[in-house]
């Protein structure tokens, strides 16, 4: 408020000194007369001119356009972004400054793109009667998100630094960048058993002697679907719905509270969405049923339906997740667990290695849970505490898996040998 004040201060002063500089040089030229007093008068009209030309110019006549290599990302990917301003006549302005408004998470990425008055995502250009002007501008890497543009900023003023005029233009666009899947390629935890048989693969299956509601015909509906009795007493088409039967191999929980990851930065939840995504991207394509939990302040329990693209919608849901939460993953396992049908393996995601979760995963091995625990470390080089605790969570034959590096199929292979040496 106080700084939008002496803007509108400064303005009012900068009006009145132009008028007196306009007119003293005037009166200097009247009284003095000669060559060099009317040169004096006709070099500042100029410059008098623009100000006032400035004071009744609307920027938002100017057009403004952005335009985004491409809409979905993966983290970890250059996107270049050309914000383009146009206009029907010349744009009378010795200058322009123009600045995209980026997204929070976006904004420590950007990076100019060799234009000598850039910074980011803002830069200063010279219009001087051109139609069109742009810049471009890089976001290298992208971080995984949705981020929403909402609009760039216009700002000009007059030569003196008296008056400046911005304008604010609304361009909202929405870009997805999904998490960075890495290979799992060997890793067999999704084919055998604990006792070395063979998984069958199995997914959820629909029982279609059993209708639970019904819903309008849809086209891809089997005719064999069809409730006829609603369909001649609505005179429309109308499809039975059947009851979904679960049948999840795989129980995987993504810890996203806020206490485990405070002291470790967003850099090991990245890591740790970028985990989940591969083990549940390579779990789906060895036709494995899985149930997916995400412990963040919306706690989401997603699982595989035949039918649906889950992928997409898993994803999706990996792109938007934040570490949000002050619940521990601990509370959210001891509900949950007393739910889970037997011979279910339970993957766990997390940096936690606090008394309580040790304990709760600890029993949850006693009761015959095949627990899968993925310990995303704070550092590459496990500290002499954390071997003993996951030492210890071995031998309660818990799977254990250290994830301090992005190589996840060296990961799952050097977990496997630690659990068999």
């Amino acid at each position: 408020m106080i700084k939008k004040r002496l803007a509108e201060y400064r303005t009012i002063f900068g009006i009145i000194g132009i008028v007196l500089l306009l007119g003293s040089s005037f009166s200097y030229a009247m009284f003095q007369g000669g060559f060099v007093s009317w040169f004096l008068f006709y070099s500042v009209l100029p410059l008098v001119l623009y100000t006032v030309f400035i004071l009744t110019f609307r920027l938002s006549r100017l057009s403004v356009e952005r335009q985004i290599n491409k809409l979905n990302f993966i983290a970890g990917e250059k996107m270049e972004v050309t914000i383009t301003i146009t206009s029907g006549l010349p744009i009378p302005l010795f200058f322009l400054v123009v600045k995209d408004e980026l997204p929070r998470l976006m904004a420590p990425q950007a990076d100019d793109q060799g234009y000598s008055y850039q910074s980011g995502a803002k830069a200063l250009l010279f219009p001087l009667f051109k139609r069109r002007i742009t810049f471009t501008y890089l976001v290298k890497p992208v971080p995984r998100g949705i981020h929403k543009f909402k609009a760039v900023t216009l700002e000009s003023g007059d030569l003196f630094g008296f008056i400046s005029k911005s304008v604010q233009i609304p361009l909202k666009k929405t870009i997805q960048v999904y998490p960075k899947t890495h290979s799992l390629a060997g890793w067999n935890i999704f084919e055998t058993h604990p006792s070395g048989m063979k998984r069958a693969g199995k997914q959820a299956q629909q029982d279609f002697t059993s209708a639970v509601s019904i819903r309008d015909y849809t086209p891809g509906d089997k005719l064999s679907w069809l409730h006829w009795k609603a369909t001649a007493r609505s005179n429309k088409l109308v499809t039975k719905v059947f009851e979904t039967q679960r049948n999840d191999d795989f129980v995987i929980f993504l810890d996203g509270s806020h206490p485990s990851y405070q002291r470790n930065g967003q850099q090991s939840f990245e890591r740790a969405v970028s985990l989940a995504a591969s083990i549940l991207k390579y779990s789906i394509s060895k036709g494995t049923s899985v149930e997916f939990h995400s412990v963040s302040k919306e706690h989401t329990n997603m699982s595989f339906q035949s039918g649906q693209n889950f992928e997409a919608k898993l994803m999706y849901h990996l792109a938007r997740i934040q570490p949000d939460t002050k619940t521990p993953l601990s509370n959210v396992l001891k509900r949950e667990v007393h739910e889970m049908s037997k011979g279910v393996s339970v993957l766990i995601i997390s940096p936690d290695l606090s008394d309580t979760f040790v304990h709760t995963i600890e029993r949850m091995a006693a009761n015959k849970i095949q627990t899968i625990f993925f310990y995303v470390a704070k550092q590459k080089i496990l500290s002499d505490e954390e071997k003993h605790l996951l030492t210890r969570l071995r031998a309660r034959e818990i799977t254990v898996y250290p994830v301090n590096h992005d190589d996840f199929s060296e990961v799952v292979k050097a977990g496997v040998k630690n659990a068999t040496v």
